[in-house]
């Protein structure tokens, strides 16, 4: 039904806490121990950075990432393209705070990826609810991820008893893949374009400066006139007077008189 992405490498970056199950649910799709896996009581998490792995005969890789932090989702930024999906790998269990931490960053710090993203809640044997679904609500923050990934979410297990139970965890996951794949692809910003949007700012930021120095001072002097002329003059008919040959002065200008008015201004004493 689509051809056209058929032939596409698809990327899938596992985020989440330490311990949440991403390098063993990585072992678990490509069928041999290749990432190192950790165990959530460990203070540090065994990867250590971003690893890649193939797995055979999917086009699929897997990209394995250290514990959720700022500078992992820093990184994450200048990786991740247009055509890449995030799964966000949580255990299924009592949420610590630790966990929630990391979806408080998912939901502001990559609030543009959520079409591309969905929740991989391994330890699925946790769940023992009669129909075995998946129940977000009975978490705030989960329950806020899981509204903003258009409640996309694949329940995996890792301690799969038999073959035919890995292999159903497996396909589940990648149909999740696939069918975010065929979302439209996000815009990113690239890295010259960020540079242009911040060059264009500065020199905006230059420009206004320049005016507000050119201007003030030349207000400031017009009111200091007017303020010496009160002891003598009506205040009103002073103060019309004034703005009246500010106006007409501005009228009369072309460009050029205004780019020499605003350097003169820059030497008009304030005192």
């Amino acid at each position: 039904a689509f051809p056209s992405k058929t032939y596409t490498r698809l990327r899938v970056f596992f985020i989440g806490p330490r311990g949440a199950g991403k390098s063993a649910t990585i072992n678990t799709i490509i069928g041999r121990d290749v990432a190192e896996s950790t165990s959530s009581l460990r203070k540090e998490s065994t990867t250590k950075k971003m690893n890649k792995y193939l797995v055979e005969n999917q086009n699929v890789v897997l990209v394995d990432t250290p514990a959720l932090q700022k500078s992992i989702i820093k990184e994450l930024k200048k990786e991740f393209r247009k055509s890449d999906i995030l799964a966000f790998v949580i255990a299924a269990q009592r949420l610590q705070m630790e966990d929630e931490t990391c979806i408080l960053m998912v939901l502001k710090d990559l609030k543009y990826l959520h079409s591309r993203s969905f929740i991989l809640l391994t330890r699925g044997s946790n769940i023992v609810d009669d129909s075995n679904v998946f129940n977000p609500e009975s978490n705030k923050e989960l329950y806020r991820l899981y509204e903003a990934v258009e409640k996309r979410y694949v329940v995996f297990e890792n301690r799969n008893k038999t073959e035919k139970e890995r292999k159903l965890c497996i396909d589940k996951f990648l149909s999740m893949s696939r069918e975010i794949s065929f979302n439209e692809e996000i815009k990113i910003e690239t890295l010259r374009d960020s540079k242009v949007s911040g060059r264009n700012i500065i020199i905006q930021s230059i420009s206004w400066t320049v005016i507000a120095l050119a201007i003030v001072p030349i207000f400031i002097s017009s009111a200091k006139n007017v303020l010496r002329s009160v002891a003598t003059n009506d205040l009103y008919t002073t103060c019309c007077c004034h703005l009246s040959l500010i106006y007409d002065g501005f009228q009369s200008m072309t460009w050029n008189d205004f780019q020499n008015f605003l350097i003169s201004g820059l030497y008009v004493p304030i005192f």
